[in-house]
């Protein structure tokens, strides 16, 4: 009998909560738009993709040279000693390793980058996004990608994308 009056009292709850809710001005944006289409966000874009650019050429550039290496170690194999032999093998295996290492220092220096500018965007769309709230009566905004279906009419997200574009 006591349980029967929790789940009655819960039931209750849950469904004033969401009569509530549903009265709430609530609009979606979609981020991930306003980004790849803001001026501010295709010279992010374009900044990571040429220092992506760069890293790969640099990278692609050392991995020749390590298997140039490799390949004369190869065919000194049989001409030289032993002791040399195992040395330079010793020796090619110390610069791939350290080819290993400044690889995952430039990816994880590339992801640092990106996410630092990334965080950046948001930051500066944020005080946008508020103002427009302000001046819209808007109780809550939410990400497009978290809604599994919603009306149209409730997307902001080109309204927002003109403001990032006027104000950054």
């Amino acid at each position: 009998m006591f349980l029967k009056r929790i789940y009655l009292i819960l039931v209750i709850l849950f469904a004033n909560i969401s009569i509530a809710v549903s009265s709430e001005n609530i609009f979606f944006i979609d981020i991930d738009y306003v980004l790849n289409n803001s001026n501010f966000g295709k010279n992010i874009y374009n900044d990571l993709n040429d220092l992506n650019e760069k890293n790969l050429n640099y990278l692609s550039e050392k991995e020749k040279l390590i298997k140039e290496k490799k390949l004369s170690i190869e065919k000194m194999k049989n001409i030289s000693s032993n002791e040399k032999f195992e040395n330079d093998v010793e020796l090619f295996n110390v610069q791939v390793e350290k080819y290993k290492a400044e690889k995952d220092k430039i990816l994880n220096d590339f992801i640092k980058k990106k996410d630092e500018k990334l965080n950046n965007f948001l930051i500066k769309i944020n005080p946008l996004i508020q103002e427009y709230m302000r001046e819209n009566s808007i109780d809550l905004i939410l990400e497009k990608n978290q809604i599994f279906i919603g009306n149209s009419n409730k997307d902001i997200s080109d309204e927002i994308l003109k403001i990032v574009n006027n104000k950054i």
